[in-house]
């Protein structure tokens, strides 16, 4: 695939001109929003299918899933947060005490990125953030602000 034109201008054969009217006409006619607005909607989309739905399982790496999570009994667990595999193995090490069924631990690495000013394509390439979202079964769009949004969350 040819990324770099090297050749020289005067060996095109031709010219392209275009004039400020005509520029002007294009931005006009609303094909650059429309173009914008489709880039959009499928970066959207391709968010959307990695973001999992409710289940009982969820295959992520490193996370410690409760027994309960994604269950009718979701409401009662608790999902443990942890900076790095070490806090998580003190936290893991926490569970022999309270149990496995209400209690869950995920170590998250590094800095988490700060979803509030993310652009659609940074949240799809961030595995944090994806992985965070499989877990918790976080579906893009909602506000779970009804007690019925909520339910359809693997925790509470």
């Amino acid at each position: 695939m040819k990324e770099c034109l090297t050749s020289k201008p005067e060996f095109f054969g031709s010219n392209c001109i275009l004039t400020e009217r005509y520029i002007k006409q294009v931005l006009a006619c609303g094909i650059v929003e429309r173009v914008v607005g489709a880039l959009k909607t499928k970066q959207r989309t391709a968010l959307l299918k990695k973001v999992a739905k409710k289940s009982n399982t969820v295959q992520v790496p490193k996370l410690e899933d409760a027994n309960w999570a994604g269950t009718s009994k979701a409401h009662k667990c608790t999902l443990i947060l942890t900076e790095g595999d070490s806090a998580k193995a003190l936290a893991v090490a926490g569970l022999s005490v309270v149990g496995r069924d209400a209690y869950g631990v995920f170590p998250l690495r590094g800095k988490f990125l700060n979803v509030r000013d993310a652009t659609d394509t940074q949240l799809t390439k961030n595995a944090e953030f994806s992985h965070l979202c499989t877990i918790l079964g976080l579906k893009l769009g909602l506000k779970y602000d009804t007690c019925a949004e909520r339910a359809t969350l693997r925790w509470e």
